[in-house]
């Protein structure tokens, strides 16, 4: 775990460096303001990506509702995907899966809290393999030439996470249960069905990068857009701000300028798009507070009782 860590912050660094150095060479307030303006007056568009990235939520809580079960709420899973996205554009860590498992353990019923985490965990592991397959897919399709060698890695990758996760198992009680179920879970036609639904849900998410390009004149491309968003939100993982901030930026722009798009117009895409969803994940937080109020010192109860649930 300690390496894995220290992978993440030599990544996070070198991000973070990439990110300064971007904004010092091609930053620019006019082209900013310009992109901004022509998006506020152009409230179809901002509609469009509000309601491309709205219905990505719908889509991922549909996905975790049909893992999990269907005798909690839809609306829960929504919730606790808008308190994830919250939290997560709230804290430098992204806390935002522990506050999913915590908000759906509120909610009685007689689903167990090991059950809620894993099906957190499995639904972390689709969107990476969604994500993965996106950005080695679309990326061969518009002519990425790097996409066709890292589909060796991306493969090599997630064997070796599962391999990894077989040989600790016996030390993590919880890590032993999810072992025994994985194989069936992925192989499941249900997961089939769910991985083309979290599938749809981040293709959807590309209409926040498709409408800000469209609000810089460029002439967008939708699998280009989508390629950007995949190879943009697989970069958090990397992530120790609030939202991303900065590392979202540096990634995107890189995807951008890899796809012919000039560094200043991608760099001002990446922040103009990084701060609707910052909006974004304001006012459906807000929203979710309102309509769903928690105990946040309950929650910080249940959330310490997790790895005594997990060691049973």
């Amino acid at each position: 775990m300690n390496g894995f860590k220290t992978v993440k912050i030599v990544a996070f660094v070198i991000l973070m460096i990439l990110f300064v150095w971007l904004t010092v060479n091609y930053y620019s307030w006019d082209l900013f303001l310009e992109g901004t303006t022509n998006l506020i007056r152009t409230p179809m568009l901002l509609l469009l990506m509000f309601l491309g990235y709205l219905s990505a939520f719908f889509l991922r809580a549909l996905g975790w509702q049909m893992y999990l079960t269907k005798n909690i709420n839809f609306r829960h899973y929504l919730y606790g995907l808008f308190y994830s996205l919250l939290i997560n554009h709230l804290l430098p860590v992204k806390a935002g899966d522990l506050m999913r498992i915590g908000y759906l353990s509120s909610i009685k019923s007689e689903i167990g809290k090991p059950q809620i985490v894993e099906s957190v965990i499995v639904m972390r592991m689709f969107d990476l393999i969604v994500l993965g397959a996106a950005a080695i897919g679309f990326g061969s399709f518009i002519g990425i030439s790097l996409a066709q060698h890292d589909f060796y890695l991306f493969i090599t990758t997630i064997f070796a996470g599962l391999l990894i996760l077989y040989l600790s198992r016996k030390k993590v009680p919880f890590l032993d249960r999810l072992s025994k179920n994985l194989l069936s879970i992925l192989l499941s036609a249900r997961s089939v069905g769910i991985l083309l639904i979290i599938s749809l849900s981040w293709i959807l998410e590309a209409a926040v990068v498709y409408g800000t390009l469209i609000s810089f004149s460029e002439s967008a491309d939708v699998w280009e857009s989508i390629w950007v968003n995949s190879i943009t939100i697989a970069g958090q993982v990397f992530h120790f701000t609030p939202g991303g901030a900065g590392t979202y930026e540096a990634t995107m722009s890189s995807a951008l300028i890899a796809v012919g798009i000039t560094p200043a117009v991608a760099l001002q895409t990446a922040i103009i798009s990084h701060l609707f969803k910052f909006v974004f994940s304001f006012l459906t937080g807000a929203f979710t507070v309102v309509r769903a109020p928690i105990s946040f010192r309950e929650l910080w109860l249940s959330l310490k009782q997790k790895k005594e649930v997990n060691q049973t």
